[in-house]
């Protein structure tokens, strides 16, 4: 899946012409268009250059597309990511919530919060190119600096420097072997346990949401002081698994069910059940 000719720029590019989005995303970008493959907007490209494009996300925030990451490709066409995932959060989150997007990516999830209200927003992205992307989604949507807190490190269960794996596709990076990444170069971090930034800074998160390619477990490992802690009441996560949907590393449950949370699966509105999914931790209030 996405692009396989190697990791997709993440640099922060001018936008087209209102007019000329309209166009290709009418044309280009419609809904229930495959979005495997890059789109050949060879003219467009001859004439401005090649730039991100701008898309209103279902859920009324902008975002702006490279449409040569398969899941900015796939966010042009549908004006969604993960249905399921969106939906839950949207319904969940409440004014007073602080959110910790853990491997933010270019920054859906974040932006999502911040749409939905919430009192302030974490995102933890490893990738410094990435970082900008995010940074300028937030400009594209007129927030306040002070909203979006990105922090250009990974989790682990250990602080220090760590090499991030670049994919392909940018949502593929991280660290350690999965095997659904496409690798194609590598860069070393700064990475830090949930629990020492949550003591450095002196707050902690009420929601957050886990996409780290296979590093779950040295995440929540590094997170048991943020875990047991009863302001955080949801974490949405996402885990390797079987044609079941039954999580292949049960450690994951394991830790998240000895910090007071029940473990269900999220699904999909087509009910396929895929190599990764999502899970729900929810906070045991009996």
């Amino acid at each position: 899946m996405g692009n396989k000719g190697g990791h997709a720029a993440q640099t922060v590019a001018p936008y087209y012409p209102r007019i000329v989005e309209a166009l290709i995303c009418a044309i280009w970008f419609r809904p229930r268009i495959p979005a495997g493959k890059a789109r050949r907007l060879r003219f467009i490209e001859r004439i401005f250059g090649r730039r991100r494009i701008r898309v209103l996300t279902r859920s009324g925030f902008l975002f702006a597309c490279n449409q040569m990451d398969w899941l900015q490709r796939n966010l042009l066409c549908n004006r969604i990511h993960e249905q399921e995932v969106t939906d839950h959060l949207s319904a969940s989150f409440v004014g007073d919530d602080i959110f910790f997007d853990i491997g933010a990516n270019a920054g859906y999830f974040s932006c999502l919060a911040l749409s939905c209200g919430v009192r302030g927003v974490t995102a933890f992205e490893p990738d410094p190119d990435t970082c900008n992307v995010m940074d300028a989604q937030r400009r594209l949507n007129g927030w306040d600096d002070t909203a979006l807190s990105i922090v250009p490190m990974g989790l682990s269960d250990e602080s220090g420097r760590q090499q991030l794996i670049r994919g392909s596709d940018s949502g593929e990076s991280g660290f350690g072997d999965w095997p659904h990444r496409e690798p194609v170069g590598k860069i070393e971090v700064e990475v830090i346990t949930l629990d020492e930034y949550c003591r450095q800074v002196g707050h902690y998160p009420s929601v957050m949401k886990i996409d780290v390619e296979g590093w779950e477990y040295q995440v929540l490992r590094g997170a048991t002081t943020v875990l047991e802690n009863p302001v955080l009441r949801l974490v949405v996560f996402e885990a390797s698994c079987d044609s079941d949907g039954v999580i292949i590393d049960q450690r994951l449950p394991a830790v998240l069910g000895a910090c007071g949370f029940a473990v269900s699966h999220l699904p999909r509105p087509s009910g396929l059940v895929k190599s990764t999914e999502n899970y729900l931790a929810v906070r045991d209030s009996s």
